[in-house]
């Protein structure tokens, strides 16, 4: 078997690390299957092949089901039929969110948004303790901004984790 190397940046392996976790592939898995896909192969040999094979499950659908859950699967930003249905499985038996790279995104969003709210906080503090002539009106507006943005992310995460969970009761 021959090695593959590249060279990434920081954001470009954490991007590439973060796609392959919500694909639910290893990241030497994922490159393969894409260089398949690129080349037109069809060898089948897998990173998984070198591993003890898991448990498998074996489902049977009738054509119109069938081509509907290739739909979904591809909607909701799997990569395949398994992944999405190993989601599924999951979601049911844990009763936790399973999220897709792109809930993975707007997660990553949402933080960020947490780490400007922390910052202004500390903008206010330090305003109010310099400014106490100015203290009430900087703190009220700042107060106002914040809890507005506060309401805002909180909103967003929740839409974004009552829309997984209910992702399966469709």
């Amino acid at each position: 078997m021959k090695v593959t190397r590249t060279r990434l940046t920081e954001d470009e392996k954490k991007a590439w690390r973060q796609f392959c976790q919500a694909s639910h592939a290893s990241e030497s898995e994922m490159l393969k299957m894409m260089i398949r896909k690129v080349s037109g192969s069809v060898s089948h040999t897998s990173a998984r092949n070198a591993e003890p094979k898991s448990e498998k499950v074996t489902v049977r659908l009738a054509p119109g089901d069938f081509k509907k859950m290739d739909g979904r699967a591809q909607e909701e930003g799997y990569l395949s039929r398994t992944s999405w249905t190993t989601a599924v499985v999951l979601a049911a038996l844990y009763r936790e969110p399973v999220l897709t790279n792109e809930e993975v995104n707007a997660l990553r969003q949402s933080c960020r948004e947490l780490g400007a709210i922390g910052r202004n906080l500390n903008q206010v503090a330090r305003a109010l303790n310099i400014e106490f002539r100015e203290g009430d009106r900087i703190k009220r507006e700042a107060i106002e901004d914040l809890a507005e943005r506060i309401e805002e992310h909180r909103a967003l995460v929740f839409e974004l984790l009552n829309k997984n969970m209910n992702r399966w009761r469709q």
